[in-house]
């Protein structure tokens, strides 16, 4: 049955565990006063008395006896669902986000990233979840419960965090910060156990290896159009190959984010080979009369071996500078792919990429391709959707995990045809910086929250 948005309350009654519903609810729901019947939060079940509300009888309020809020740990109140399963009446969704970092006080919880987490978590209102942040070490196995960080409305309008004990949650979104963190012990213990004990859905999980998107993707007959010729690994032999195929190619490190590490490689008309990097000292050019000396600048200061390499693609520009999109993409609640922001991203002078910590500038997507393409734009913004759901849909079918979200960077090339360079499971949000994109980052973050309610069954 369908979910039902309730208001709940706690009462001081400590001596029985109880829920009190007035009649239009227990008709809903198919109870009777007096049945016992099980109630559940995330991981939590207790048996607890069903009461009728007589003074109530066709409010939405739903009461919660001392006991039974302790029994089942739950945090707060305020709206939240109710939905029958079977012989459970379930409270929910519980929806926790995983990461690390964590500190036990406030008002910065998480450290540097605690803006970030408390953006995502105000999408929590008006969606009747509990909604926190937590860090792998603040589980309780035995228990079944969490020290979480919840961001609770105060009096003033505003927010204060708050830790509260509750039990694990219906569904986990994945924002472990690095791979480096990825990597620790603590991590990887709690994702196995995750999987192992609670059989309940972790989305987002884990990072991308750019060979293996490739791979994956590259025999697909629906998106293959979108894919740059990759290879792993590149040698003289492999680059040479490449540089005669393509007058521009990229070497890229497989495990690489935020533009580090790229190298452009071009095949000038003189028949030289101009090699482009940044550095933390700014933009590298150098000129090199053969492909052997050009290689053998790059291979110089880069382990070649967790690199790849990839075919250039001659980007529309815009005043001159080649330009991209960040595409992102989200599950809704039907679990279909949405866009939820399509930002270009203009080159910085002389950058080999379009990230913004090299000079690169944020545009909203639309008002780009109307200055380019003027009536032209809604078939060239259709065209980038599509492909990027087409591709969303074969990146989650390869993945063979939920997905909830996805960042892709997008191209056009001068013939006008779409190109796919990397997708992203943690996707940053620099984009939704840009003043003209704030409708767009509300609308992303209140898609996560949607997909977790389709992901936990409410």
């Amino acid at each position: 049955m369908e979910s039902l948005l309730v208001r709940l309350r706690f009462l001081n009654h400590s001596k029985v565990a109880g829920i009190i519903l007035p009649l239009s609810l227990c008709q809903q729901l198919q109870l009777r006063p007096r049945q016992q019947i099980l109630i559940s939060l995330g991981k939590k079940e207790v048996t607890a008395t069903v009461f009728q509300d007589k003074q109530n009888v066709d409010s939405n309020t739903v009461k919660i006896t001392g006991l039974l809020r302790k029994q089942l740990y739950i945090p707060h109140t305020g709206f939240i669902h109710l939905k029958r399963d079977g012989d459970t009446i379930r409270i929910g969704p519980s929806i926790g986000i995983v990461t690390t970092g964590v500190r036990p006080q406030t008002p910065n919880p998480i450290g540097g990233r605690t803006s970030f987490f408390q953006k995502l978590l105000t999408a929590q209102k008006g969606k009747g979840v509990f909604y926190f942040a937590f860090s792998p070490n603040d589980i309780d196995w035995d228990r079944q419960v969490v020290d979480a960080w919840f961001l609770r409305p105060t009096n003033t309008g505003k927010y204060t965090w708050k830790k509260l004990t509750t039990p694990l949650p219906d569904v986990v979104y994945d924002r472990i910060p690095s791979r480096a963190a990825e990597k620790l012990d603590y991590v990887q213990q709690f994702k196995m156990r995750w999987v192992a004990e609670t059989r309940l859905p972790i989305f987002n999980d884990g990072f991308f290896d750019k060979w293996n998107v490739y791979r994956l993707l590259y025999p697909n007959l629906e998106v293959q159009e979108h894919i740059p010729e990759t290879h792993i690994q590149p040698t003289l032999e492999k680059v040479k190959a490449m540089v005669r195929k393509y007058p521009i190619i990229y070497l890229k490190p497989k495990n690489g984010s935020l533009g580090y590490g790229i190298v452009k490689l071009t095949k000038k008309t003189n028949k030289t080979y101009e090699v482009s990097y940044h550095t933390g000292m700014g933009n590298v050019r150098r000129i090199f009369k053969t492909i052997s000396a050009a290689f053998a600048h790059i291979s110089r200061a880069r382990r070649l071996n967790s690199y790849l390499v990839q075919q250039g693609i001659q980007l529309c520009t815009y005043q001159n500078r080649p330009f991209d999109f960040r595409v992102h993409l989200h599950k809704n609640q039907e679990n279909n792919w949405v866009v939820s922001c399509m930002a270009a991203k203009v080159a910085g002078s002389g950058s080999v990429t379009t990230h913004v910590r090299t000079g690169g500038v944020v545009i909203p997507g639309e008002d780009l391709l109307q200055h380019l393409f003027g009536q032209q734009k809604d078939l060239i913004t259709r065209r980038i959707r599509d492909a990027a759901i087409r591709l969303s849909a074969a990146i989650e079918e390869a993945n063979r995990a939920p997905l909830g979200e996805l960042g892709l960077d997008m191209g056009i090339d001068t013939h006008g045809q779409v190109w796919m360079f990397e997708a992203n499971s943690k996707p940053g949000r620099s984009i939704f910086k840009h003043s003209r994109l704030k409708e767009a980052d509300a609308f992303s973050r209140n898609l996560i929250v949607d997909y977790s309610r389709y992901l936990a069954n409410f």
